[in-house]
């Protein structure tokens, strides 16, 4: 008798994980069926003055918007002429870490163009140790900014703070968080608002694309180490805008057919030792990787 018991168990068991298999498989494929078809642009723009900065749109047939970033408080127009182009609304709005050249225009957007009526589905972030940040800012940190950002945010229903290993749709796309501010980041004693800013991997049916924001070094090992099979995407825009950043052992795993450096020509060109923007784009060219800055910008690529 017990031997009975123990068989249908075992039966009813597997019964559990085949109709677990079925029905994973049955969602993706009403996802892919779902999408099938749908084309994304992603576009950077550079910034109006002429430094580093960060602001990328996401689009797709259906006049669906995800901004990231967004550059300086100066890019603000810039944003809002896209905006308006979509009814002066984003499906959602990415703002991988609270420094001027990627907030600043969200900012002065929601804190000073109260009457241009923008409307955004979702804002994503991720969540900071303030007190640990305060401790290890520098001048060039501009805190302000962060201050303002968190000030703007903090009462709205719509932002989701996000953290490695998150994975949600976005506007079709499959996003995947490899890394946010985390203990790890709290540990460093410089540069942790870089560190701690959100990397993630946008994917359709046939494309990808991985956007490392301004995460450097000292988080390679422990990205690497969770999520090194989650790297390889066609496209990439490069940490902390290719200067300064990571190293090339991270983008052979990513191993990109083209590279985004949002740096202008002073730094991409640089030949005075001051920034090593110069070797990396020389390393993408050696590969044949294609590279994109602020001298072709707008840049375009289409994921699908």
């Amino acid at each position: 008798m017990r031997k009975n018991t123990q068989d249908n168990a075992a039966q009813i068991l597997v019964c559990i994980l085949l109709c677990a298999i079925i029905l994973t498989a049955f969602g993706l494929t009403l996802y892919h069926t779902r999408h099938a078809g749908n084309r994304w642009t992603v576009t950077s723009y550079a910034p109006a003055n002429g430094n580093q900065g960060t602001f990328y749109t996401i689009t797709d047939q259906n006049n669906h918007l995800v901004i990231v970033d967004g550059g300086y408080d100066s890019d603000a127009q810039q944003v809002l002429n896209i905006l308006k182009q979509h009814n002066y609304h984003a499906d959602a709005w990415i703002i991988t870490h609270a420094h001027p050249d990627h907030a600043g225009a969200f900012n002065a957007i929601l804190a000073t163009y109260p009457d241009t009526n923008v409307t955004i589905g979702q804002i994503y972030t991720t969540k900071i140790n303030q007190k640990r940040y305060e401790e290890t800012a520098h001048d060039y940190d501009v805190i302000d900014t962060w201050y303002t950002f968190n000030r703007l945010t903090q009462k709205m229903n719509n932002v989701t703070y996000l953290k490695a290993g998150d994975e949600l749709d976005l506007i079709g796309l499959h996003m995947k968080v490899l890394h946010a501010w985390d203990k790890a980041t709290e540990q460093q004693k410089a540069n942790l608002l870089n560190d701690g800013s959100l990397m993630f991997r946008l994917s359709g049916r046939k494309a990808s694309m991985l956007f490392c924001a301004d995460v450097q070094k000292e988080m390679e090992d422990a990205i690497i180490s969770s999520y090194s099979g989650d790297l390889k995407s066609d496209y990439v825009e490069c940490g902390h805008h290719g200067n300064w950043g990571l190293d090339t052992r991270f983008y052979d795993l990513v191993d990109p057919k083209a590279a985004f450096m949002d740096c202008p020509d002073q730094i991409l060109n640089d030949t005075t030792g001051t920034y090593d923007a110069p070797q990396l784009k020389s390393w993408f060219e050696g590969k044949g990787v294609t590279v994109y800055s602020f001298h072709t910008a707008p840049n375009h690529v289409v994921l699908e």
